[in-house]
Order: structure tokens, then sequence, then C-alpha cells
């Protein structure tokens, strides 16, 4: 076990840049479904062992699905570079690919953190994704490329603490991104958190049980 008593297994696979490293968890669940989680920045000390993608991995295993967590590109024990956005959505593509060589995967859920919400977004705005749904966390606006809406027919949710400061709520910078008719159903707070949820991993927790 990785951490606590979440249920995950050290696992390489290829990357168009080189080695990914991550953490396969829940494996025998795999038909039920897999949670793909995708971590913060990079450059900012953003990695697969972060509190929120550590989150969204305890809520995929308690509700009996598998888990998947990686490093993008540069991070870590993976190869490469940091690519911008740009090839971090290859790493997802090669993710997918990894999981769909081994196993019999059912429905697959990309939740993203930040960074990682940001460039799953964009990996699916991109033809051929293999995407069934789309959970974001606190996607930063001033993160997200030309081009790329809020828009796009797998997102199921977009969850934001009412104290993010760099997705600030009273700025309503992620609700001009979506329609009006979209934002009650796409747009969820958690009270008194902020961009990092230090101290309110167990209400993203249950959000995202609910969710899933």
């Amino acid at each position: 076990m990785a951490s606590g008593m979440l249920k995950e297994e050290r696992v390489k696979f290829p990357g168009p840049a080189g080695l990914l490293e991550g953490l396969l968890g829940n494996e025998s669940a795999i038909q039920n479904g897999v949670v793909v989680a995708l971590h913060p920045h990079p450059q900012f000390g953003g990695s697969m062992n972060n509190n929120v993608v550590e989150t969204i991995v305890r809520a995929g295993q308690g509700c009996g699905l598998a888990t998947l967590r990686f490093n993008f590109r540069g991070v870590g024990r993976s190869e490469g570079d940091f690519s911008g956005g740009m090839g971090e959505q290859d790493d997802i593509r090669a993710a997918l690919d990894f999981l769909e060589r081994g196993f019999d995967v059912g429905t697959r859920v990309l939740t993203g953190y930040s960074f990682g919400a940001v460039v799953a977004l964009a990996y699916c705005h991109r033809q051929g994704h293999r995407a069934d749904h789309l959970l974001l966390i606190s996607p930063p606006p001033s993160l997200m490329p030309e081009g790329v809406s809020l828009e796009t027919s797998v997102l199921r949710k977009i969850i934001v603490g009412e104290e993010d400061e760099l997705a600030p709520p009273e700025e309503e910078e992620i609700k001009t991104r979506v329609s009006a008719s979209r934002q009650e159903e796409l747009i969820e707070f958690i009270p008194g958190a902020n961009h990092f949820f230090g101290g309110r991993e167990d209400d993203l927790e249950k959000r995202l049980v609910k969710l899933l």
C-alpha cells in the first residue's frame, strides 16, 4: 500500500517522452471503471503525491472503482521535461493506452486538479479523446489555453473552493466560461476551502463520492 489504507501498486508505462511512473489502485475493480487523477503544476511542486490527488484516489476507491494517478513528464521518476501542458495531454493519452492494453476497462473518469484540470479539459477537446466523464477541481482560468472552453459534453462538474485565490469565485472567472443555463448544474463550491483544500480534504472527498 502506498499511503494509509489505499490499495495501490507502483507501475511504469511508456509515454511519448519516456517512461511515466504511476500508482494503480484497486485493480480488481477496473471493469467497473477507473478514475484517472491528474496532479497540479509541476513547476510549483505538483506531483501525484499531492493531497488533493490523494483525496481523488480515496473517493474513487471508496466508490468501488479502480484508480490511476501518475506523474506527468519530468516529475519524480517520470522521464522527459515539462511541456507547458501540450505534451502533458499526450501523457494522458499514454495513461489511457496503458490501461486499455492491459485491462478490460469500464468507464473512464478523468479527474484533474488545478493544472491537471486544465490539461484534462484541453485533452477532452481533442478529436478522438477517450474520456467518458470529466471532473475538474479548481481549474485556474489563467492557465486555460486559447480556444479551450468549458463547454464539452463529457464535463460533469467543476468543484471550486469558495476562498480559492487562483480560481476566485467572487470574480466569477469560472462562471463566465460556462453558459448561464449550465452554471447551476456544473459549478459546485466548497465553503471555507482555498485553492489548496488544506483541512478541507474530507469535504472534497464527500463531494467526489456523491459524483462518482
